[in-house]
């Protein structure tokens, strides 16, 4: 992909800019064409920023490109992005505006981005444009230089750097912590910014702000759609250091738990307001210490909260035992996903993922026991993995699907800026150039159909052999040893309902328009479909 062309950009007039009046620009869903579900959710981030800015007098306008055209696809040049056009995009900011924030969460993503930074830099000349998210805080030198019209990057959590930035547009910015800019082609970063510790007091993501009605009747979900959902945070942060994670360098090694009581406070605002049914919880380690979600559980029974909830971003295990199993089930949590990652003990040694495989079964025979659906996640590929690697973990799945989880998803691994193993793979030159191919490489995690090229001993293409035998024969097994759960499934995705990932995915899928189809251009271009007014 290169840059936008200069004859694709949006003209805009001379203006002053509204002083300290800022957008917030959440761009569209950026997916490979083989990808065959991505979860469709609000932008938690960039309502935390929001709702910050607004505490401190801020005037905040949002940008929603999935919230506000949830149901358009536009499929082009092997990829397929979900939501405003950038030229959709790019109209609705006020060109007046000070300062325009953008949220690039993966470095997946970056290619459109960078397109959509390019022509919001014609809406609005005068603008201070500021990116943040994992993408731009792992690789923030190259953001700026690959995309001069960017101003500045936040790096890490972004809720207090980004007030300090917006009030303090005219100072120096070496003073504020927390941020990387270009400084006469000299690239800067200011010292690191302190984890945010005071997590109680942070006010509530704004979601009004946000076309929350257009997500809540979406019927789509992060993990299981089981009614009306909306996404929390209840822990800030994870204390491992997995080397395939960016989390190191996004948020640090420090978890920071919110009170049990202020939890369920937000739930029953979310179920007064909304009408919500179901939580998500958005964590990277919602279940790390036994106390804590035994009194977050014992607060819902408490308070009589009558919902669903559910963990779809991947858990730990330790200390789901029977008593926490039937605590979870009993205040209304339907769905875990665990994380193991590998079946292998070595590669669970080498990524230094810190799970005892036979302690992370019993827990899962435990929330099994009590009616949880569970699913797995799986990553195969890893740079050292042999087939050996691969065998131990299809045996494992084996395992799982015998003793009754009901889900897995198998993905090729994919070395993420700001992970151990992505600056490994680049000294290696293994990755040698941060172009088309490197991103697309990313993009294509979830297409079932796409290789991945980072092992050093198990091709791409054999890679992509033992993804789909993992798949299949996991779900074969497992239909095999309970043929009904077959039969559910096509009574569900019959019925439009799900229990589980597998079903939630697939009705998406089913349920998707179909994608509008853009001609390849004639000179290149980034998306030029999705800059031009023709896809509208």
């Amino acid at each position: 992909m290169t840059r936008v062309e200069d004859d694709l950009r949006v003209d805009a007039p001379t203006v002053v800019c509204r002083e300290r009046h800022v957008t917030l620009v959440r761009p569209a869903i950026v997916a490979s064409a083989g990808t065959w579900s991505s979860p469709v959710t609000p932008p938690m981030g960039l309502a935390y920023v929001a709702a910050v800015l607004l505490e401190h007098g801020t005037e905040v306008a949002v940008v929603d490109a999935i919230g506000e055209r949830v149901e358009q696809f536009i499929e082009e040049d092997g990829y397929i992005y979900q939501g405003l056009t950038i030229a959709e995009t790019v109209e609705r900011i006020d060109p007046r505006t000070a300062v325009v924030g953008i949220s690039c969460m993966f470095s997946q993503d970056w290619p459109y981005c960078r397109a959509l930074i390019q022509a919001i830099r014609g809406r609005a000349p005068h603008a201070v444009l500021v990116a943040g998210g994992e993408h731009t805080t792992a690789l923030a030198e190259y953001s700026l230089r690959d995309c001069p019209e960017l101003n500045v990057v936040v790096l890490g959590e972004g809720e207090e750097t980004f007030v300090d930035l917006v009030n303090r547009l005219g100072d120096d910015w070496e003073q504020i912590p927390g941020l990387a800019f270009l400084r006469d082609g000299r690239f800067v970063t200011t010292q690191p910014r302190a984890r945010i510790r005071h997590v109680d007091d942070m006010p509530w993501p704004a979601w009004d702000r946000f076309p929350m009605e257009a997500y809540l009747d979406s019927r789509n979900a992060h993990g299981v759609y089981l009614g009306r959902s909306i996404g929390i945070l209840a822990t800030r942060g994870c204390p491992y250091k997995c080397t395939f994670c960016s989390n190191p360098v996004m948020y640090g090694n420090l978890w920071m738990p919110r009170s049990p009581e202020k939890v369920v406070d937000e739930i029953e605002h979310y179920i007064a307001k909304y009408g919500v049914t179901n939580i998500d919880f958005y964590d990277l380690t919602f279940i790390l210490r036994r106390r804590w979600i035994l009194e977050f559980c014992a607060e819902l029974e408490r308070r009589n909260v009558k919902i669903t909830w559910q963990l779809p971003t991947g858990t730990r295990s330790e200390v789901i035992d029977q008593e926490v199993s039937a605590a979870l089930f009993r205040t209304g949590c339907r769905n875990i996903t665990y994380a193991p990652e590998s079946g292998s003990h070595d590669t669970l040694k080498q990524i230094r993922k810190q799970v005892d495989l036979d302690n992370l079964t019993q827990s899962i025979r435990s929330a099994l026991g009590e009616g949880i659906h569970i699913k797995v996640n799986m990553i195969v590929g890893f740079p050292h993995e042999t087939r050996r690697h691969l065998r131990e973990t299809l045996y494992y799945l084996w395992k799982l699907a015998i003793i009754g989880v009901h889900d897995a998803g198998v993905f090729m691994f994919s070395p993420y800026p700001g992970s151990q193993l992505f600056d490994e793979l680049r000294s290696e030159q293994r990755i040698p150039d941060l172009n088309e191919g490197y991103f697309k490489s990313l993009v294509a995690f979830m297409d079932p159909l796409s290789p991945a090229a980072y092992c050093r001993h198990v091709s791409g293409r054999e890679l992509l052999w033992w993804r789909l035998v993992a798949m299949a024969s996991f779900f074969g097994l497992q239909y095999l040893v309970r043929p009904w759960r077959f039969a559910q499934l096509v009574r569900n995705l019959w019925n439009n309902e799900s229990e589980t990932v597998l079903e939630q995915r697939l009705g998406a899928l089913l349920r998707r328009p179909k994608s509008m189809k853009i001609a390849p251009a004639k000179k290149p271009a980034v998306m030029p479909a999705l800059v031009s007014a023709r896809a509208s």
